[in-house]
C-alpha cells in the first residue's frame, strides 16, 4: 500500500504528503516528537522524569526552535514546511475520537496539532541517534588507567569511504591554526562497562557505473541499519508534480524523499559517525556552583528554568545550567558526569533550511544538484552515495565537520580554557568526496571517510571496518552487476572477522581438546545463515575471549566509567604479541599468553554450549531476533524472528538492530528499475492487515518491485483507494 501522490506543485504535494503521514502514522509523529522535547512525563508519569530530564537539558526544544527562525528567513523553503504541517493538520480536523489510533486509547492523551517546530524536533532526534554519542569520558577514564595503546584512534586495516591516495584542495595551515587540550584528569564512576566501539552495525551504500554492469546502467544499492521498530522508522511513497517525479522513503514527520530516486538520479545514505558533540570539565568557585572558571576569570553560569508536567502529579522545576561550552546535562548521575558541559552540533545556527537537503536532492538533475542540495545537510554526517542517467557516480561524506586539533573532543576536555574551542567549520566544498573513480563503484558502511592524508582531524572511532572491507572486495570481484546479484549481495552473510580470528583460535587449540565443536569450526565458511550452528559457538568463544583478556579492565568498570578495548585491539594482540602482558590473569600465579587464554576461552564455550543444551542450536534461534513496538507495548511487537545475518556483516541484523529499509535502483535509459523492501508494513495501526505485511518478505531477503508510475493511467487496477482534494 504506497501512497502515489499526484500534485499541480510541490507546495500542494507537500500539504498531501502531510496528510498520508498523518492518516497512517499520526501517533508514531507525535510521539517520537513528544520524546524529544522531554514530555513523556506528561503522558505515562514520573518514570520518565529523568529520561524527559535529560532530553531536555540537552536542549533539543531550544535547538528546534532556533532552526524555525532560521527557516523563516528562506519564505519559499518555510512554505513548504507550512504546508506540510497544514497537511497534518487537515487530518486532524477531519477525525474524532473514535478515529484516534490506539495508542492514544490505551495511554490517555490525545494528538496535537502540527507545525515546522515539530518537524525541526524530528530531525533533532534523528541527530541524537546518529550523532549523539558519548565516549569521551569512558576514554578519558581508559587514558589515564591503561594509556592510550589499547584504544588506537585508527585501525591498522583500512579501506576508507573516499578511495585511498585521493588528493585534497585544502591543505590544515590554510584553516587551522590551533591547539586543544584534554583532561586526563576527570574520573567517572559507578557506571556500566562500555566498549569503546559500535556493535558493528550501521548501514550499507554503493553504486557501480555502468560499466561495471550487465545491462550497461548504473546500480545504486542502500540499507540503512537502525533500531528495529513498529511501526517502522521509514514510509514508503511516490510524489509527482509537473515538475518533478521522486520515489522512496520519508520519514514520518518531515516533508520530502529521504533516500530514493527520480528519473535522473539515485541516492541514499549511511551514518558519517564524525565526533561532533564534546564534553568540557568545569571548575567551579565553590560548591554553590554560581561561577566557573573560564580563561582566568569566574564567570556566572546562567540558569534556565524547565516546567516538566506528570501525568498524576504535581510539576517538576528542573533548573538548568548554561555555560560557555553548552548546557550541564547531567546531575547526581551515577557516573558522576555533573561537571560537565555538553557542546554539540545541533546547539550551533545555521544560515539555510536543513530540509532543503532533501528537497534539493528530489529535484535534482545531475552531479552539480546533488553536490548544491546536501550542502544544506549539517548533521549528522552521512554518506550520500549517487548515481545518474548520465553514468555518474559519486559519494560525499557530508556534513559540517569541526574544525579541531588532533584528538580534541576524544577525550573529555579542559573547559577552563577557550583554546579549546572548536575553530568554526569546514567549508562543505572541502568535505572528503569523490565523482566517477577509476574502480568503477563507491561505497560506504560506515568506516573511516578517508585515509590518513585527509588535512583535518575528525574522530569517528564508532565504527568498525570488516563490512566496509567485505563490501570494496565482492564490488571489485564483478564486472557484470546485475540486480539479482545485488540482491543477493544485500544479503551477503559472510564474517571477515570470523574468517580473520578463527583460524588464530583453532592453532592455539592444537591438540589442546578432542572436543567435536572444534571439527564443527573447521568446516564453517565464515557464514552467519540462520540454519548453522557455528556462528553460536564462535560468539560464545569470542565472547568468553573478551572477557578473559580484559578481565581486569572489566573490574576497573565497576569502579569508574571506563572503556573496554575493542574487538580489533584483541584481535591484533593475538595475532601480534602473543605474550602481551594484557593476556596475562593478575589473580593466578601462572604467567598466562595468548593462546592459555583462547584455551581457557573455550573451555567456558563448551561448558555453556553443554549446560544449555546449545550443540544443535541455529543461528537464528540463538539470535531470536525481535521488533519491538516505539512505546514498548508487547502485543504490538513482533518476537523470535529467525534472521541469518549478524554485526560486522553486510547483512548486519542483530537482534533488534538491522536493515531498516533495502533498495536496489537501476537507472535504464527508460526510467529507474527499483526494488525494496523493509521490516514492517505502510500503517501504524496494529489492528490493519498492512502493520506488519512485508515483515516476511523482508525475513527471508526477497524484493518486490517499486511501482515508479509517470502518470495515473500507470496505476490502472492497482489502486486500493483514491483521495481526491481540490484548492
Amino acid at each position: 500500500m504506497v501512497p502515489h501522490i499526484f500534485a499541480d506543485n510541490l507546495r500542494d504535494a507537500y500539504f498531501l504528503q502531510g496528510y498520508v503521514h498523518a492518516t497512517l502514522r499520526l501517533w508514531q509523529m507525535d510521539f517520537s516528537t513528544r520524546a524529544a522535547e522531554g514530555r513523556i512525563s506528561e503522558i505515562v508519569g514520573a518514570k520518565a522524569l529523568e529520561f524527559d530530564r535529560i532530553k531536555r537539558r540537552k536542549g533539543f526544544a531550544q535547538s528546534a526552535s532556533q532552526s524555525v527562525e532560521t527557516w523563516k528567513k528562506f519564505p519559499e523553503s518555510y512554505k513548504l514546511c507550512e504546508a506540510y504541517a497544514a497537511g497534518v493538520n487537515y487530518y486532524l480536523d477531519q477525525m474524532s475520537d473514535k478515529d484516534l489510533p490506539i495508542e492514544y486509547k490505551l495511554m490517555n492523551f490525545k494528538p496535537e496539532r502540527w507545525s515546522p517546530y515539530k518537524s525541526s524536533l524530528f530531525h533533532k532526534s534523528m541527530a541524537e541517534v546518529l550523532c549523539g554519542r558519548e565516549t569521551d569520558v569512558e576514554l578519558s577514564n581508559a587514558k589515564l588507567k591503561f594509556g592510550q595503546f589499547l584504544f588506537p584512534e585508527d585501525p591498522e586495516v583500512q579501506d576508507p569511504v573516499i578511495p585511498v591516495g585521493t588528493k585534497w584542495n585544502f591543505s590544515q595551515d590554510s584553516i587551522l591554526g590551533m591547539s586543544g587540550n584534554s583532561d586526563d584528569s576527570f574520573i567517572g564512576y559507578l557506571f556500566q562497562p562500555k566498549e569503546y566501539s559500535s556493535s558493528g552495525l550501521g548501514s550499507n551504500n554503493w553504486a557501480v557505473s555502468a560499466a561495471k554492469t550487465q545491462n550497461k546502467f548504473p546500480i545504486l544499492c542502500n540499507d540503512p541499519h537502525l533500531t528495529l521498530t513498529l511501526p517502522n522508522i521509514w514510509f514508503e511513497q511516490q510524489i509527482i508534480t509537473p515538475e518533478r517525479n521522486v520515489y522512496g522513503v520519508t520519514f514520518p514527520g518531515i516533508p520530502g524523499i529521504v533516500i530514493g530516486f527520480n528519473e535522473d538520479i539515485a541516492w541514499g545514505v549511511t551514518n558519517g559517525g564524525w565526533d561532533v558533540l564534546d564534553w568540557y570539565s568545569i571548575k567551579w568557585k565553590d560548591q554553590q556552583k554560581k561561577e566557573y572558571l573560564y580563561d582566568g576569570k569566574y564567570i556566572p553560569v546562567e540558569i534556565r528554568i524547565d516546567t516538566i508536567k506528570i501525568a498524576g502529579s504535581l510539576p517538576v522545576y528542573d533548573s538548568v545550567k548554561l555555560t560557555k561550552w553548552g548546557p550541564i546535562v547531567y546531575s547526581q548521575s551515577k557516573d558522576k558526569k555533573d561537571d560537565l558541559a555538553m557542546k554539540w552540533v545541533i546547539q550551533d545556527k545555521w544560515n539555510f533550511c536543513e530540509l532543503d537537503a532533501f528537497t534539493g536532492l528530489n529535484q535534482a538533475r545531475t552531479y552539480s544538484d546533488y553536490r548544491n542540495a546536501i550542502k544544506h545537510f549539517p548533521y549528522p554526517a552521512q554518506n550520500f552515495a549517487f548515481a545518474s542517467t548520465k553514468g555518474d557516480i559519486a559519494i560525499t561524506v557530508q556534513g559540517r565537520m569541526p574544525i579541531k586539533s588532533k584528538e580534541q573532543g576524544r577525550f573529555v576536555s579542559d573547559g577552563t580554557d577557550s583554546n579549546n574551542n572548536w575553530k568554526g567549520y569546514l567549508k562543505s566544498d572541502f568535505n572528503p568526496h569523490t565523482l566517477n573513480p577509476q574502480r568503477g563503484f563507491i561505497s560506504s558502511a560506515n568506516q573511516k571517510s578517508t585515509d590518513s592524508t585527509f588535512p583535518l582531524y575528525y574522530n569517528d572511532g564508532d565504527f568498525r571496518e570488516y563490512r566496509g572491507q567485505m563490501v570494496n572486495r565482492i564490488l571489485a570481484s564483478e564486472d557484470k552487476w546485475t540486480v539479482d546479484k545485488m540482491m543477493q549481495m544485500q544479503m551477503n552473510n559472510h564474517s571477515l572477522k570470523a574468517e580473520s580470528v578463527l583460524p588464530v583460535l583453532l592453532k592455539c587449540i592444537g591438540n589442546y581438546s578432542s572436543n567435536p565443536l572444534i571439527e564443527k569450526l573447521k568446516t564453517w565458511n565464515y557464514d552467519y545463515e540462520k540454519s548453522m550452528t557455528q556462528p553460536v559457538y564462535f560468539e560464545i568463544w569470542f565472547d568468553y575471549l573478551m572477557k578473559l583478556t580484559w578481565d581486569e579492565v572489566y573490574q576497573d568498570t565497576l569502579q569508574r566509567n571506563t572503556a573496554v578495548p575493542s574487538d580489533l585491539v584483541t584481535i591484533k594482540l593475538l595475532n601480534k604479541d602473543s605474550t602481551s602482558l594484557y593476556f596475562d590473569i593478575k589473580s593466578t600465579l601462572e604467567s598466562e599468553k595468548s593462546c592459555d587464554i583462547v584455551r581457557m576461552a573455550f573451555d567456558s564455550m563448551a561448558y555453556k554450549i553443554r549446560l544449555l543444551n546449545l550443540e544443535e542450536m541455529p543461528w537464528g534461534k540463538y539470535k531470536d531476533a525481535a521488533i519491538p513496538h516505539i512505546a514498548k507495548i508487547p502485543s504490538f511487537g513482533v518476537e523470535h524472528l529467525q534472521t541469518s545475518g549478524n554485526a560486522d556483516i553486510i547483512n548486519a541484523h542483530a537482534k533488534t538492530f538491522g536493515p531498516s529499509w533495502r533498495m536496489i535502483v537501476e537507472l535504464r535509459d527508460t526510467g529507474p528499475q527499483a526494488y525494496g523492501v523493509y521490516p514492517g508494513g505502510q500503517s501504524g495501526h496494529p489492528g490493519s492487515a498492512y502493520y506488519t505485511n512485508l515483515l516476511e518478505k523482508w525475513t527471508l531477503g526477497e524484493y518486490y518491485p517499486l511501482l515508479y508510475c509517470k502518470q495515473k493511467a500507470d496505476l490502472e487496477g492497482k489502486i486500493i483507494f483514491q483521495t481526491d482534494f481540490k484548492n
